[in-house]
């Protein structure tokens, strides 16, 4: 192919032709069509192909040199499996018992080793006749937490007393087989969605119920201490959070300016660990759990300046009932970390009549970023700088943070 760019294209495409320059083999599908390369050189495949996206798809500048993850195999502090059922009355020569989907390709890299220790016994509980109805009922086996401490989460689609008991069961054993598990809850999903925690719930149902244990996991780094609930997102890169944190702390505002408003807020990460560098913070979010968690934070962190944490889903018609008015043009910064699909363009809009000074917007899927770069710059935002962080080594994606300011 030579050296030519191409005029579009994924992040995922750019890497592949990176690696096809450089004779390398990249496993053809799965999330983790990296992990099983050595990290620097995978480092340096990320940094050549980042740039030849941004030339091809004709992005402002360059991005900065890409920040390694600390941790960059078994890194991965949310693991899921989903359960295979065997149909009642028949058998099956492929699955000839309940048992456990495996790990896709390479993600097993990319996990903390006790977290397959978890799912394999889990997969030998399932496997005995005494748990065949947990089997039928359960969705997924979910484990989340943090390097040292795991909560095991499992998404059934119905529940009885008798599951209950099982399910209760079922977790004591894990428990006792790994004291690192320190939680354990049930999420009911009767839908059997693809998602292993559903967001669409039915009317009447409940969305999480503690088995033991405490209701959240603490997230510790630097001088910060959080305390995140089981259904709350969290990034799944812990060893990296810090370097996320410094990155967005580099590009605030200076001690004690103006007012921060955080969208897409989750548990707090950004909103509380940046209260001192401004009078006030907003802080919004569409969980009520990962509000309530933030809410319950604020006295821990330094700073006096008031922090709100607003419950709400995040749209064109909603910002200005959940965020006060706004400050004169320039006295506001905002930190944008929506989903993995972006914001939409409506949000930039409404942000962007506010006038801020600084948006720091954070891309966890990069493929996202040539369309709201340009949705800013119609709004009169340039970028100023772009940093990328390897949160998902192994895969063939990058967290982005850039930063956009005003002409």
């Amino acid at each position: 192919m030579g050296n030519e760019v191409p005029a579009s294209g994924t992040l995922e495409s750019f890497i592949r032709l990176e690696a096809s320059r450089k004779r390398m083999m990249l496993s053809r599908g799965g999330p983790a069509i990296l992990a099983r390369l050595d990290y620097p050189m995978e480092v340096a495949l990320k940094e050549g192909a980042l740039g030849r996206f941004w030339q091809g798809h004709r992005l402002p500048g360059e991005p900065e040199p890409l920040i390694a993850s600390p941790l960059p195999r078994h890194y991965r502090t949310t693991s899921k499996r989903r359960i295979l059922a065997r149909a009642k009355g028949r058998k099956s020569e492929k699955f000839p018992s309940h048992g456990i989907l495996g790990a896709e390709d390479g993600s097993l890299l990319l996990e903390p080793e006790g977290h397959a220790g978890i799912f394999a016994a889990m997969e030998e509980l399932l496997s005995r006749q005494e748990y065949a109805a947990l089997a039928e009922a359960l969705n997924f086996v979910i484990v989340r937490g943090t390097y040292d401490e795991f909560m095991v989460i499992f998404n059934l689609a119905r529940l009885d007393r008798g599951l209950h008991h099982l399910v209760a069961r079922a977790a004591e054993a894990l428990r006792g087989r790994d004291g690192r598990v320190v939680s354990s809850f049930l999420f009911i999903d009767p839908s059997r969605s693809p998602y292993y925690l559903e967001s669409d719930r039915p009317r009447g149902s409940f969305s999480i119920k503690k088995l033991f244990g405490p209701d959240h996991f603490r997230l510790r780094f630097g001088h910060f201490q959080y305390f995140v609930p089981p259904t709350s997102f969290s990034q799944v890169n812990e060893s990296l959070l810090p370097g996320l944190v410094e990155t967005v702390r580099s590009m605030a505002t200076g001690e004690r300016i103006g007012r921060l408003l955080d969208l897409y807020c989750g548990y707090g990460l950004f909103a509380l660990s940046l209260r001192t560098r401004y009078r006030e913070v907003f802080a919004v979010d569409a969980a009520d759990g990962s509000v309530r968690a933030g809410i319950a934070m604020i006295g821990r962190f330094p700073g006096q300046a008031p922090v709100h944490f607003r419950s709400g889903a995040i749209a064109r018609n909603s910002l200005e009932r959940l965020l006060p008015p706004p400050l004169p043009p320039g006295e506001e910064d905002v930190v944008l970390d929506p989903p993995r699909r972006g914001a939409d363009e409506a949000v930039i809009a409404a942000i962007a009549r506010r006038r801020p000074g600084r948006v720091i917007h954070l891309f966890c899927a990069a493929d996202e970023i040539p369309a709201a770069v340009a949705s800013w710059r119609r709004r009169g935002y340039f970028v100023r700088r772009a940093v990328p962080l390897d949160m998902f080594a192994g895969t063939p994606q990058l967290e982005t943070v850039v930063l956009f300011t005003r002409a």
